[in-house]
């Protein structure tokens, strides 16, 4: 196996694996964890919203920042069977995701953060899901996609001794 070989390998595999974690985390984060802060008392709110913020940035937001780094590299060190145009289609769902995230999200987080407001709660839920959720199950099948031409392509031209 060739240095570049090996290089798209790694680079490939990690991006499906940090896109996996990524749309896994955040379908629970938005479909579990934003449903029960209804529940979570006015008083409560704010201490629980501050830990629950500390938490979410070492485990889920920097494995996510982190994604886009392999998601870039694909457009240099991709497998054949990955055309650019979808690594692009990936990367455009992934940054309507992120402007989401800065220019929607994080404002009504800052806000929660402050007080307990079931209708700020109500409207980070359905932003959420019109602008990060839809276009990150977009990129999902997308990724999947990409593993699925890959997958296909090593089953019909195995490698001998493999």
């Amino acid at each position: 196996m060739s240095t570049r070989s090996k290089i798209i390998s790694i680079v490939f595999s990690g991006y499906i694996l940090l896109s996996f974690y990524v749309f896994g985390g955040g379908i629970v984060n938005s479909l579990v964890a934003y449903r029960t802060w209804r529940a979570v008392g006015a008083d409560e709110f704010p201490a629980f919203h501050q830990i629950d913020s500390q938490l979410i940035i070492p485990l889920f937001v920097i494995v996510y920042l982190l994604s886009f780094l392999p998601q870039v590299l694909l457009f240099w060190y991709r497998p054949m069977p990955i055309s650019k145009w979808l690594v692009g289609l990936a990367l455009f769902f992934n940054l309507i995701t992120l402007i989401s995230t800065i220019t929607v999200q994080i404002p009504i987080q800052i806000e929660l953060d402050k007080k307990f407001d079931l209708e700020l709660i109500e409207q980070l839920i359905s932003t959420d899901l019109i602008y990060r959720r839809i276009p990150m199950l977009l990129l999902a099948i997308i990724n999947f996609t990409m593993l699925y031409k890959v997958v296909k392509h090593s089953v019909y031209n195995p490698k001998p001794g493999i």
